[in-house]
């Protein structure tokens, strides 16, 4: 190349190096919108241990509930073989027998004369002749208890108490 020639090519002039400006968002200047970076595990564990909590007292309230109703289903038992006792003593004091008995111990006697009372018209058919107590001898409305005998109680176990 000749002289002409380079110095018809501008010569270049070189630059200084600058910072460039710095392309991270800035900090907010309001407080509350932004957490220090310690504060969000914390939260967490707080989180973590009211759960804990509270699925400690949830448990402790169903182990409770659960008490009662055992207790409950034990108290219910023992009612349902109160009952089933005194439906027994009910059934056994309504036989026809115990229903006599009772009648004879009122002063009621047998009455061999038959009547029908018709609920439609409300007439009386038969025989309706007053009872005097002698009119059928063999027939006995007493049961054949010995005189000796405890009465029973609800249970129907003796009592130990004489007539």
């Amino acid at each position: 190349m000749s002289a002409l020639a380079q110095e018809e090519t501008p010569v270049r002039t070189r630059r200084t190096l600058q910072a460039v400006p710095s392309m991270a968002p800035e900090k907010p200047t309001t407080p509350g919108k932004h957490w220090p970076k310690g504060l969000f595990p914390l939260s967490i564990l707080a989180l973590l241990a009211l759960g804990l909590v509270g699925h400690l007292l949830i448990q402790t309230s169903i182990q409770e509930q659960g008490f009662e109703l055992a207790s409950l289903q034990t108290q219910a038992e023992s009612l349902a073989a109160q009952q089933a006792i005194l439906e027994a003593t009910l059934d056994k004091q309504s036989t026809p027998l115990q229903l006599a008995y009772a009648a004879s111990q009122l002063g009621m006697v047998a009455n061999p004369y038959t009547t029908f009372i018709s609920l439609e018209t409300g007439q009386v058919t038969g025989l309706n002749k007053p009872v005097v107590g002698d009119e059928v001898p063999h027939i006995s409305a007493r049961p054949s208890i010995p005189s000796n005998a405890a009465p029973l109680d609800v249970a129907g176990q003796a009592t130990g108490v004489q007539p």
